[in-house]
């Protein structure tokens, strides 16, 4: 499995041309649409840690200072150094132990430690999407005055999603935690991430 990641990471990264990534300047937001189920892993995870997904906001936007952009790639890189990855059959999501994890907990992980640096959470969006190899995946969306950006366990530098080959299906509303949304004019029922599964009307 460690095999078939780093080559499909490899693969990503010449797809993409890692060079130049960060934004330039303000790309188009992730489009959402309606209301979906959210996965079963988040479901979980939320039993768990209630104050995680507890409360309802306002959306939030946040400017994208040159430092704040050092802080995204600083969790960035730091997370992706620290956890080796560990396919979990189980697809439970939750904060890493023991220093090993799938992309549930880089995901987690890095929303945790924007949190704890004062990014406000209704900007730190969970996010699921099938990969271009066609793999359940969950990603960290960052939405910033330069566009969503993607905190990604399989990249290195933090990328605006619309540069990425993935079939986005849902992440978390920025008005309320518990609940999820659909990503593009698909209608979803069900996003889940790991063992994905999609169910269209």
């Amino acid at each position: 499995m460690k095999v078939k990641i780093a080559a499909s990471a490899a693969i990503l990264g010449v797809a993409l041309g890692l060079a130049g990534l960060a934004p330039a300047r303000a790309a188009a937001p992730m489009p959402t649409g309606a209301d979906v189920i959210p996965p079963g892993g988040f479901i979980f995870f939320c039993a768990r840690h209630l104050q995680e997904c507890a409360g309802v906001t306002q959306p939030v936007v946040v400017e994208l200072t040159p430092e704040r952009q050092q802080e995204l790639q600083a969790v960035q890189a730091r997370v992706n150094a620290a956890i080796r990855y560990r396919d979990d059959p189980t697809h439970a999501w939750d904060y890493p132990t023991g220093g090993y994890g799938d992309c549930s907990k880089y995901a987690l992980e890095k929303r945790r430690e924007l949190m704890a640096m004062g990014w406000p959470r209704q900007a730190l969006l969970l996010t699921t999407a099938f990969t271009e190899r066609d793999e359940g995946h969950l990603v960290l969306v960052v939405r910033t005055s330069a566009g969503d950006l993607v905190l990604d366990s399989r990249l290195a530098p933090v990328v605006d999603w619309s540069r990425l080959p993935y079939r986005w299906l849902a992440r978390q509303s920025p008005v309320n935690p518990a609940e999820w949304v659909a990503v593009g004019a698909a209608t979803v029922a069900t996003a889940e991430a790991g063992g994905l599964r999609t169910v269209t009307r």
